[in-house]
């Protein structure tokens, strides 16, 4: 399962990960987008279905996630893509913003969680990825919220890699730097080649590169890799 699956770095971990598994996707606006997804991934071999879904309201993550355990039982893996920015200076924030951008970026993943966890525990078998950023472990000016958000993925990560280890479920975030995608395209081309001249590798990552990584820790490779943050950026933070 793919929250926010349909658009940008969620988007490409969906069709990267269909071409192995089975996928469900969530989405809250942009129906044409998820469309867009379903038929993208059409042809290849794991079955795809997107569910209109915001994470932020209990009720509705209540009502979806106990169809989809009805119709196909407890997840392999959970990915809480899911996410806003809403970049501005910490002082700018008022109180609407700033709960917004907790609830969209953390208070979703608890709200799935509570949900799904229960039948993960019972097949004795799964894994939690937590989609962070290195905006988590880097300061960035304007990103106070987002950070916050980000670093407190990584706070509940370890800990319930700990807690979730005994039943054989992992639980691990990725960091990635700044990649290629629909949230970058609106930063100015001046601003985004000085961002590049902070990158050891002097580029932007692809979502395709963040979607590789997403598989590698959901699947049979990094089955003894648990309470970790894999940083991919570049270099950026080297």
């Amino acid at each position: 399962m793919v929250t926010g699956g349909s658009r940008g770095i969620g988007r490409a971990i969906v069709e990267e990960l269909a071409q192995r598994w089975n996928v469900v996707f969530t989405w809250r606006s942009g129906q044409q987008q998820s469309e867009d997804v379903l038929a993208a991934c059409g042809k290849l071999p794991g079955w795809v279905e997107g569910i209109c879904c915001d994470g932020t309201d209990p009720g509705q993550v209540d009502k979806v996630t106990a169809d989809l355990l009805t119709r196909h039982g407890a997840p392999h893996a959970i990915i809480h893509n899911a996410g806003i920015t809403q970049d501005r200076l910490h002082l700018h924030h008022d109180a609407e913003s700033w709960t917004r951008i907790i609830e969209t970026n953390l208070n979703a993943v608890f709200y799935f969680n509570k949900n799904l966890l229960p039948e993960m525990l019972i097949q004795r078998s799964g894994a939690i990825l937590l989609m962070s950023s290195v905006s988590a472990i880097k300061g960035n000016p304007g990103q106070t919220a987002y950070g916050a958000s980000k670093a407190a993925m990584v706070g509940l990560g370890r800990s319930l890699a700990l807690e979730l280890g005994r039943f054989n479920i992992r639980v691990n975030c990725l960091l990635p730097g700044i990649i290629e995608s629909e949230m970058t395209q609106e930063i100015p081309a001046e601003v985004q080649k000085l961002l590049r001249k902070q990158i050891a590798l002097r580029r932007a990552g692809t979502v395709k590169e963040v979607a590789q990584a997403a598989a590698f820790l959901i699947g049979d490779e990094s089955q003894y890799m648990t309470g970790q943050s894999l940083i991919l950026d570049g270099g950026m933070t080297a």
